[in-house]
């Protein structure tokens, strides 16, 4: 160790045995300075994957764990007429998590990418010179209840959310020094990367424009502009691709009014979103004097531009094209929170977080909705399967009405091992298709005549959604051979049971 007397160094003791010492508290400081974001992403973990595994899948997170599971040349040759929008989500999970899976663990990048957001929003604020807006801010998107659904989901959008987040970070830091070119290369890769999760996200250009337009002079606008031109153009051929396979969205409804309205307050319980915005403008006007405007205005400006537009333009254009989805435009929830957290500066710390906790304990009811195991995310696909793991007997077919169903099996290949698809002609990853392709009616009558007990997977029609001719004729040969001795019914599943014999015009319906 150094020996140092009077303030000055040994002669004998070289230099370069200091810098330990003097190295170690630049170090700590460095360590204190992300302390915030630390806090802040640790408490969005903790929400975020609380009961994380107990909401049953839906129908889009069935096909997450059904694809990802595939060989990465499969996926892409899935890509070329179907799911291109998807391609690179597929793919980075599947190199993450490999084959094989579950729900739970697909979940988790959700819940990591949603953790990283919040730290995210707290950089914000040290880029806008306010770091208790930038905190608040995190701290409202982890208590905010529509946050907890997508970091839950084993789909993109909370990926989306982060990278879109990330994106708007670069561009505070690329205004800060607009004439280093690497601040824009990093901004423009961010926005491409935004694009290739959800080409729609790339939408949160036109907050970006607001935000530029009023804090940056000509030059550094034109900056800008060449760096959303360069990422719109290396999206160029994926958009083209998209608008091929738009059919996939072709069931999308044109919104009303209230589906815009409804995203928006579907993010804080408005009730109290309201008090609370109220008491603290009251707050505001009685410490007059010690508000920063600058600060404010910059974060309220960029916070509710990019809360908005996004959504108002997709909706605006879903009454031409629909396109409109809560889930397409969730990125715009860190919006929402750093537009309220601008108002931070108008309470004392101790005041802020209080209205944080409130906000919370707003929130807790639709935290357990979102929760609950067979509605929590709108449909019960783990509860068909478990009825058919549960009560099937080794010998016994499937049918699956529509074939789309099969997507049921493909989530949990486990309960369906003891049964008999007798209607599938080739395999999902084999025909590069979601669910498969069908024996003809013929072939699958002859392959139940072996069969004496009969399971059909069934469910309301979905949006867009109409029977075929194939599967109304496999349920005639159900209905001509078979009697019906069961019914299970449960959320947006049905799951039928036939057996061979002469009809009954009674039947049995599970509890």
């Amino acid at each position: 160790m150094a020996q140092v007397a009077g303030g000055r160094r040994d002669p004998a003791t070289p230099a370069h045995d200091l810098v330990p010492a003097i190295a170690a508290p630049a170090r700590f400081g460095r360590l204190r300075r992300w302390r915030p974001e630390t806090v802040v992403a640790l408490a969005g973990a903790a929400v975020f994957s609380w009961q994380v595994g107990r909401p049953s899948p839906w129908w889009d997170e069935a096909i997450t764990r059904d694809v990802v599971s595939r060989p990465a040349a499969d996926i892409l040759a899935l890509s070329t007429h179907i799911d291109l929008v998807h391609l690179a989500y597929y793919l980075l999970v599947h190199a993450v998590v490999g084959a094989g899976a579950g729900v739970t663990t697909l979940r988790m990048i959700s819940v990591v990418a949603s953790g990283l957001t919040a730290a995210l929003l707290v950089r914000i604020g040290r880029e806008l010179d306010q770091r208790a807006v930038g905190v608040c801010a995190g701290l409202l998107y982890v208590v905010a209840p529509l946050a907890s659904r997508y970091a839950q989901e084993a789909r993109s959008y909370a990926l989306v959310t982060m990278v879109a987040t990330a994106a708007t970070v670069a561009l505070l830091r690329a205004l800060r020094r607009p004439w280093q070119p690497g601040g824009w290369l990093a901004y423009a890769a961010l926005l491409v990367t935004t694009g290739v999760l959800n080409l729609l996200a790339f939408s949160l250009v036109l907050a970006h424009l607001v935000y530029v337009r009023a804090s940056a002079p000509a030059a550094v606008r034109r900056s800008w502009w060449w760096a959303v031109l360069g990422a719109g153009a290396a999206l160029t051929p994926l958009g083209v691709g998209a608008a091929l396979q738009r059919r996939q969205v072709s069931w999308l409804p044109r919104p009303d009014f209230a589906g815009l309205t409804g995203f928006l307050s579907a993010q804080f319980v408005p009730t109290f979103a309201v008090l609370l915005l109220a008491a603290i403008a009251v707050a505001g006007l009685r410490r007059r004097g010690t508000v920063q405007p600058s600060t404010n205005r910059d974060a309220f400006l960029l916070g509710v531009s990019w809360a908005l537009l996004p959504p108002a333009a997709l909706w605006t254009i879903s009454q031409v094209v629909p396109l409109f989805d809560w889930r397409y435009v969730v990125f715009c929830l860190p919006g929402t929170a750093l537009a309220m957290a601008s108002l931070a500066t108008l309470l004392r710390p101790l005041a802020t977080g209080a209205a944080v906790v409130a906000l919370a304990l707003g929130g807790l009811h639709m935290q357990h909705i979102y929760r609950l195991p067979t509605t929590g995310h709108a449909e019960d696909v783990r509860g068909a399967a478990m009825v058919i793991g549960e009560q099937s007997e080794p010998g016994d077919a499937v049918l699956f009405l529509p074939s789309s169903r099969r997507i049921f099996a493909l989530a949990y290949p486990k309960d369906f091992r003891n049964v008999d698809d007798v209607a599938l002609r080739i395999d999902p990853t084999t025909s590069a298709t979601l669910w498969g392709v069908d024996w003809d009616t013929a072939h699958t009558a002859a392959a139940l005549w072996w069969h004496d007990r009969v399971w059909v997977v069934t469910g309301p029609a979905r949006l867009g959604e109409t029977p075929g001719v194939m599967e109304r004729d496999n349920l005639r040969i159900l209905t001509d051979g078979y009697r019906l001795v069961q019914r299970t019914e449960g959320v947006r599943f049905e799951v039928l049971l036939y057996v061979k014999g002469r009809p009954r015009s009674e039947t049995v319906t599970a509890e």
